[in-house]
C-alpha cells in the first residue's frame, strides 16, 4: 500500500630559525657565541647563509602558493555546497499559481462527500494534507476517477483528513472541514494539494489558506476563523475526531489509504500497487459490478 514516508589543511612546515638582515641586507642566524672564524671560513659561511636564505625564501613562496590554492578550493567548495542546497530546496516551495487539477464544478458536494448520494459504490480516502503521496494521487489520478466514475453517478467519494504529520496538517484540515459549510471541501483540498509546500515548514499560514480558498471560489473568512485558535469550532472538531476514529477502526496506518464497497454497506480496503489510474480502475469496476 502506498505510504506517506515519514517515518523520518595540512599544517604548514615549521618555520626556519628567526633571521634578520646584517648591514649588507643578508639574512643570518645569530651566532654571537661562536668563535671568530678565518676569512676563508667567513666566505664559506656567507655562501652557506645565502643558500639557506634562498631556500627559506623559496619555501615561503611555496607556502603562499599552497595557502592561495587551498583558499580557492575552500571557496569553491562553499559555492558548490550553497548551490546544492539551493537546488535541493527549490522543489519544496509551493506553487502559488497552480490551478485546480480536478473538474469539480459540475459534481455535487455534501459535507465530506463528493458525488451523487445514491451512487451504488462509495470510495473513502484517508489523507493527510501534507502527505506528498496524497498530493500525487490528487493531482495525477483523482481527476480521471472523477470524470470516469463520480461524474457519471457510479461512485461517491468521501475524504477523511488526518493530521499526523504536523501543525500545517491540522491547520489545513481545520480549514478544509470549515469549507464543508460552503460545500467546498474537495475544491479547497484539490488546490491545497496542487500548491503543497514542504512538510512542517509553516507554509499553511493565513495567506496560503486565504489564497487557496479564494481561488477555489470560497469565502476565506470562515476558514481563517477555523484556524485562528488551537481548538476549532465544534463542528470542525467533530469531523477531525470522526476521521481519526474511522481511520483507527479501519486499521489505517499510512496515507493515502482507501476503502470501497456498496453505498450504505460494508466497506473493504482498496489495495493498490501504485498510485496510477489503471491500479484503481479494476477494483472500482469490480465494486460497481458487485453492487449492480
Amino acid at each position: 500500500m502506498p505510504a506517506c514516508l515519514r517515518t523520518f589543511l595540512a599544517p604548514s612546515p615549521p618555520e626556519s630559525p628567526a633571521r634578520r638582515p646584517d648591514h649588507r641586507g643578508v639574512p643570518y642566524t645569530s651566532i654571537s657565541s661562536a668563535p671568530v672564524a678565518a676569512p676563508s671560513d667567513k666566505r664559506e659561511r656567507a655562501r652557506a647563509e645565502r643558500r639557506a636564505a634562498e631556500t627559506s625564501d623559496a619555501e615561503a613562496a611555496r607556502r603562499q602558493r599552497l595557502i592561495a590554492l587551498l583558499g580557492g578550493a575552500a571557496l569553491l567548495a562553499v559555492v558548490v555546497v550553497v548551490a546544492l542546497v539551493a537546488v535541493s530546496q527549490g522543489g519544496d516551495d509551493e506553487d502559488a499559481s497552480a490551478a485546480p487539477t480536478a473538474t469539480l464544478d459540475e459534481v455535487p458536494e455534501d459535507g465530506i462527500a463528493l458525488g451523487e448520494p445514491d451512487a451504488p459504490v462509495t470510495m473513502v480516502e484517508f489523507a493527510d494534507p501534507q502527505c506528498p503521496f496524497c498530493a500525487d494521487y490528487t493531482t495525477d489520478v483523482l481527476p480521471d476517477l472523477v470524470e470516469q466514475y463520480v461524474a457519471t453517478g457510479d461512485v461517491r467519494m468521501e475524504l477523511q483528513l488526518l493530521t499526523f504529520i504536523g501543525e500545517d496538517s491540522l491547520r489545513l484540515a481545520n480549514a478544509g472541514y470549515a469549507a464543508t459549510e460552503q460545500e467546498g471541501l474537495w475544491r479547497f483540498m484539490d488546490l491545497a494539494y496542487a500548491r503543497q509546500g514542504a512538510e512542517n515548514s509553516d507554509y499553511a499560514d493565513d495567506a496560503f489558506i486565504e489564497s487557496v480558498a479564494t481561488d477555489a471560489g470560497l469565502d476565506p473568512e470562515p476558514l481563517l476563523a477555523a484556524t485562528a485558535n488551537a481548538e476549532p469550532d465544534a463542528e470542525v472538531g467533530q469531523l477531525i475526531e470522526a476521521a481519526r476514529a474511522a481511520a483507527g477502526e479501519a486499521g489505517v496506518d499510512s496515507t493515502p489509504s482507501f476503502l470501497i464497497g456498496p453505498t450504505g454497506g460494508e466497506l473493504e480496503p482498496l489495495e493498490v500497487t501504485a498510485l496510477e489510474l489503471d491500479a484503481f480502475q479494476g477494483p472500482i469496476d469490480d465494486a460497481i459490478a458487485a453492487a449492480g
